[in-house]
């Protein structure tokens, strides 16, 4: 029998989940699973996570005011208004006009987190082949994964593969990752090797977690003639109380030590972030925080009145959203520790841009992420989508499909930040399945960490997807300048098989190649320079 069958056969409750300040914690450990980069610059910074769920609804988050017109066009019941009372929130008149912008009249907090230079909204953000299946949404997006062939059916949660190539869990007496609010496992977490049993400890105080962890369940069975297989997942279900029970500890231990100094008003996020900053403060060098929002799938009844209102279920969730992070934002700046912190909200999908026939959103592609916090590089990243080729909504109720195009994939986001503010190597990004996705690092952090991939490092990284390949690829490659060079295919005999003239940007470039003539076998492509230099190269496979 496997363990993870046996774990889930014959045991009850275990380490994942517990209360803290009355709200659901779970602790995430594994061997090989901590910090091992420079301790001086890291081990303080934590990232805080907030997914909310259920897609939100980018487009009336931050409205883009150069085509308010259309977009008032195509959501005539559930705009929201650009004059008047309960108008939207002018962001900032020094952007230029495409970038003009108008924030949802909850989000006034945010507002003011732009103008400290504390928030980066990152427009346009999703993933190739996007699904519009909550939970097949969720689940790709947890693993680092995408709609295609070759990234939809990754084993490990993308923060698993993270922690454990970047940390080393014997210099830390903190879990690397903790999960607040949600009693089902993150799949963020899950990797092959870690196995975790949940156990709900429902108003437990913080003070007391040891010593109701300690004495949870039976005592284990003797083994008398089992099987030696079935004595190695006692032995295993042992060390993992072990360990469960030191955690149970030391997390009692921050959080009695920490405090909070902000007034959070009465929700459910700021209960969740102002746990995370009494914890902090407490001293807890826990990595990576996951919270959750609920309550963004608002197929009906999105708001409340008539078109302009700003009332309604998806406002109240901004009201939450914003209104949380901002009290937190003090909080950590009261505390001392606001160089220590970036938070960043994710959704699963965005909403479609024109409004359905129920006063609400139909389940659409991409939307914005938003960075918070001091060490954030304030500002916006890309541009508000086209709302061009949409139409008002028609009286028959006929749906419209959402092409809006992907500006950002959300791995971008997420190699920046653990990059530049965490310090992840490029070793790190690359067993994190990033790497694809770091070629030209986004500007999120101010002062990206020594020890980030270098500049050079990023500029000379050439990937090709999908590789193996069968007819069409896709060659990216980050240029420093612009620089009319070429493109050479060898084969393993050396021979020259296919050459292209290519101007190189400066910055990102794109380059379409079909291979579909070659011959099965391995292949080595390289791109030079108008010195013919060869600049970068890597091998492939045809199939």
């Amino acid at each position: 029998m496997k363990r993870r069958k046996f774990i889930q056969l014959s045991t009850t409750g275990s380490l994942a989940g517990f209360m803290l300040n009355g709200h659901l914690v779970s602790a995430f450990t594994r061997t090989q699973l901590l910090n091992n980069v420079p301790e001086d610059i890291i081990r303080d910074r934590s990232i805080v996570m907030i997914q909310l769920s259920g897609g939100n609804d980018g487009l009336n988050t931050i409205i883009p005011k150069n085509q308010y017109d259309k977009y008032a066009s195509i959501r005539p019941d559930i705009r929201i208004k650009d004059s008047g009372s309960n108008a939207g929130i002018e962001l900032d008149t020094s952007l230029s006009v495409e970038s003009e912008s108008l924030l949802h009249p909850n989000l006034l907090p945010f507002k003011q987190l732009w103008d400290d230079g504390k928030l980066n909204i990152v427009h346009g953000v999703g993933y190739p082949q996007l699904n519009k299946s909550h939970f097949s949404g969720r689940a790709l997006m947890s693993k680092g994964g995408d709609g295609t062939d070759e990234n939809n059916n990754k084993p490990n949660g993308w923060m698993a593969r993270y922690l454990h190539s970047g940390f080393d869990h014997n210099d830390y007496d903190d879990p690397l990752g903790i999960q607040l609010g949600n009693k089902k496992p993150a799949d963020e977490f899950h990797s092959e090797d870690e196995h975790k049993v949940d156990i709900n400890l429902s108003g437990q105080d913080a003070s007391g977690f040891y010593s109701q962890l300690s004495n949870i369940g039976n005592p284990l069975p003797e083994y008398g003639d089992a099987s030696s297989e079935y004595i190695d997942n006692i032995n295993f279900i042992n060390s993992m109380e072990v360990t469960a029970t030191n955690y149970a500890q030391r997390i009692s231990e921050v959080f009695d030590a920490g405090s909070n100094k902000a007034t959070y008003p009465q929700h459910d996020l700021a209960d969740q972030l102002k746990t995370v900053a009494k914890m902090i403060s407490g001293g807890s060098k826990t990595k990576v925080f996951l919270l959750r929002l609920d309550g963004f799938d608002n197929h009906a009844n999105q708001v409340e009145g008539q078109g302009g209102s700003h009332l309604g279920k998806h406002a109240n969730l901004l009201t939450e959203l914003s209104q949380s992070i901002k009290s937190f934002q003090e909080d950590l700046k009261l505390l001392g520790i606001e160089d220590n912190v970036v938070t960043t909200t994710f959704t699963e999908f965005g909403r479609k841009p024109v409004q359905n026939g129920n006063r609400g959103t139909d389940h659409g592609n991409f939307g914005p992420m938003f960075v918070i916090g001091k060490p954030v590089h304030g500002g916006m990243t890309g541009n508000h989508m086209s709302l061009d080729a949409f139409s008002p909504p028609p009286i028959d109720g006929v749906k419209h499909f959402d092409d809006t195009q992907m500006q950002h994939d959300y791995r971008q986001v997420y190699s920046a930040i653990i990059g530049d503010f965490l310090g992840a190597s490029s070793q790190t990004i690359t067993d994190t399945e990033l790497d694809d996705y770091d070629i030209s690092r986004l500007n999120l952090i101010a002062s990206p960490i020594l020890g980030s991939p270098s500049s050079n490092e990023s500029q000379q990284k050439i990937v090709m997807t999908p590789n193996p390949v069968l007819n069409d690829a896709v060659v990216r490659f980050h240029s420093p300048l612009w620089i009319r060079g070429g493109l050479a295919i060898y084969d393993t005999q050396g021979r020259q098989v296919q050459k292209m003239t290519i101007d190189f940007s400066s910055g990102q470039n794109v380059i379409p190649v079909n291979l579909g003539h070659l011959s099965k076998g391995l292949y080595v492509l390289t791109l030079t320079d108008d010195s013919n230099h060869t600049m970068s190269s890597l091998k492939f496979t045809k199939d």
